[in-house]
C-alpha cells in the first residue's frame, strides 16, 4: 500500500507545472489559474482580446488596436521558478488566424531585464498544425526590442514565466487556440 502511495505521489509531482514534458490545456480549475490574460492595456493602449479555455485548449482571441501605443496580446503563465535546462525546445500543438505569434520565456520578474521570444505561424489559417521550436533560436528582447544575442542556456535553469503573445503589432482580429505545449529533448 506505500508503494502504491508513494507512486501515486510521484505521478501527481510530475504533473504540476513545470515538472511534466507537457502542458495539456482544457477546461479546468488548474489551468485558468496558471495562465493569465495580459496585453497592451497594461500600458494605456485599447486592445480587446479574451482568454477561453475549452475541453481540450486555450483560446486566447480578439481585437489588436495600435492606438495609444498599443498593439499586443498575450497569455502568461504565473509566476512560477521552472528549470528547462533538461530541454531543448518546444513543440506547439495549434490554429491560428491573422496573426503572427511568439513563445516567451521570462527568467527574470523585473520587465526591463531581458527575455526571450521566438516566432511562429500558421501555415494555413484555422487548422490544427505542430511546430517546434528550439531554444538556441530565441532571441533575447529587452523592453520589447532585439538585442542581436540569442538566449544563453544557462537562463533555462531558473525560467519563472512562459507565455505565448501576438507578434507582429498588425490591426485587426485574431485567434490563436493551442492544444499543447511539449517540452522535448
Amino acid at each position: 500500500m506505500k508503494k502504491l502511495i508513494l507512486l501515486v505521489l510521484c505521478i501527481a509531482a510530475l504533473q504540476s507545472f513545470g515538472q511534466s514534458s507537457i502542458i495539456d490545456f482544457g477546461n479546468s480549475v488548474e489551468k485558468n489559474q496558471e495562465w493569465k490574460l495580459l496585453s497592451d492595456n497594461i500600458m494605456g493602449g485599447v486592445t480587446k482580446s479574451k482568454i477561453e479555455y475549452t475541453n481540450n485548449s486555450v483560446l486566447l482571441s480578439g481585437n489588436i488596436s495600435l492606438a495609444n501605443y498599443g498593439g499586443f496580446s498575450s497569455i502568461k503563465t504565473n509566476y512560477k521558478s521552472v528549470d528547462l535546462s533538461a530541454y531543448n525546445g518546444i513543440k506547439i500543438k495549434f490554429k491560428s488566424t491573422n496573426q503572427k505569434f511568439a513563445f516567451t520565456l521570462e527568467d527574470d520578474q523585473n520587465w526591463t531585464q531581458p527575455n526571450y521570444k521566438r516566432e511562429f505561424s500558421a501555415k494555413k489559417d484555422d487548422t490544427w498544425e505542430e511546430v517546434t521550436i528550439y531554444f538556441k533560436d530565441f532571441q533575447e528582447i529587452v523592453i520589447g526590442e532585439p538585442t542581436g544575442n540569442m538566449m544563453k542556456s544557462k537562463s533555462l535553469k531558473n525560467i519563472v514565466r512562459m507565455g505565448i503573445m501576438t507578434y507582429e503589432k498588425k490591426e485587426g482580429p485574431f485567434s490563436l487556440e493551442v492544444d499543447y505545449i511539449e517540452f522535448i529533448k
